[in-house]
C-alpha cells in the first residue's frame, strides 16, 4: 500500500507541477502581450501633457462696432495657463490665466487599447442634493454646487464621469449620443457606475453601498480593449460596457486618441470654485 500511495503521490505532484507550469506560461504570455506600466505624470511638471484646443478670451473691448482695445489672447496649450497646476506631486485644477479659458488636460500621446490607473480627490460642496431630475431634465438639487464634477475621456468620446451620485453625477460611463434614453437630448449613460452599473439615469442609489470616499482620495482603474470598457473604483468593479458604434459620425470613437482629464465646468456647479486633484497616473497598452 505504501508503494502505491507513493506512486500516486509522485503522480499527483507531477500533475500539480505540470498545471503550475501551464499557469505560469499562460501568465507570462499574457504579460508579454501587455505593455509595461508607464507613468503619465512625473509628479513635478506637465511633461507629456498639453491642453486640448479651445478659445482664448478677449481681455478688453471697445465701443460697439470697433475693434477691441486689446486683441483676444490666443488659446494656450500650456496647462499652467489653462486652469491647472502641479503642487506637492499633485495635479490640481485652478482658475485659468487672464485672457484664457479653462481646458481639458490631455496627454501628448494617443492611446487605444489601454489599462489606466489614477487617484482623484473631488471637492465636496452642497448639502441639499438629489439624484432625481425634473420634468425638463433639470437637476433638482437646491444647491447647484452638488453637481461639481470632472471626468476622464478616452478615444475621443467615452468619459468616465467623476461626480457625486447624490446629485445624479455618477462615477460611470457616459457618451454624447442622441438616443431615446439620453437626457438633455444627447447625454447617454452607458453605465451609471457607482449607482449600480445599470443603464439609466433615474435610479435609486440607496440600494447600493457607497464606494466613493467623500473628501478623500479615490483609486480608479480602467481597461479599454476593443469594444469592451470596464472600470473599478477603490477595488470594486462599477462598470462593464461593450459598445460598438455603427454610426459613421462615431467612427473616430474606435480610434486612438489622447487621454484627457476634464477641467471642472463651473457653469454646471453654479460657479463653485472648488478643485479636482489627480495623482499616481499611469498607463499600459493592452
Amino acid at each position: 500500500m505504501r508503494s502505491v500511495f507513493k506512486r500516486v503521490g509522485v503522480a499527483s505532484c507531477s500533475f500539480i507541477i505540470g498545471i503550475a507550469g501551464v499557469l505560469l506560461i499562460t501568465t507570462l504570455s499574457v504579460d508579454a502581450q501587455s505593455g509595461a506600466w508607464k507613468p503619465l505624470f512625473n509628479g513635478k511638471d506637465f511633461t507629456g501633457w498639453t491642453v486640448l484646443a479651445g478659445g482664448g478670451r478677449g481681455r478688453a473691448g471697445g465701443p460697439a462696432g470697433q475693434a477691441p482695445a486689446t486683441p483676444p489672447a490666443p488659446p494656450s496649450i500650456r496647462p499652467e495657463e489653462r486652469g491647472w497646476k502641479v503642487e506637492n506631486g499633485v495635479i490640481t485644477s485652478v482658475a485659468p490665466a487672464e485672457g484664457q479659458r479653462s481646458g481639458s488636460l490631455a496627454t501628448v500621446d494617443a492611446f487605444k487599447d489601454v489599462e489606466l490607473e489614477f487617484d482623484f480627490l473631488l471637492a465636496e460642496a452642497g448639502a441639499k442634493c438629489t439624484p432625481k431630475l425634473g420634468d425638463k431634465q433639470a437637476n433638482l438639487s437646491e444647491d447647484k454646487t452638488c453637481t461639481f464634477n470632472s471626468g476622464v475621456t478616452l478615444r475621443n468620446a467615452y468619459q468616465l464621469n467623476l461626480g457625486r451620485r447624490e446629485a445624479g453625477e455618477y462615477i460611470g460611463i457616459v457618451v454624447h449620443r442622441t438616443v431615446p434614453e439620453a437626457i438633455r437630448g444627447n447625454v447617454d449613460w452607458l453605465s451609471s457606475g457607482d449607482c449600480g452599473s445599470k443603464r439609466g439615469y433615474l435610479e435609486d442609489c440607496d440600494q447600493f453601498p457607497m464606494i466613493r470616499k467623500k473628501g478623500d482620495w479615490n483609486h480608479v482603474r480602467i481597461t479599454f480593449k476593443g469594444t469592451h470598457l470596464q472600470a473599478w473604483l477603490n477595488g470594486k468593479q462599477i462598470a462593464d460596457v461593450t459598445d460598438d458604434p455603427t454610426d459613421p459620425a462615431e467612427a473616430t470613437w474606435k480610434e486612438a486618441a489622447p487621454i484627457a482629464f476634464q477641467w471642472p465646468p463651473a457653469g454646471e456647479s453654479g460657479g463653485f470654485a472648488g478643485s479636482v486633484k489627480y495623482k499616481n497616473i499611469r498607463v499600459r497598452e493592452l
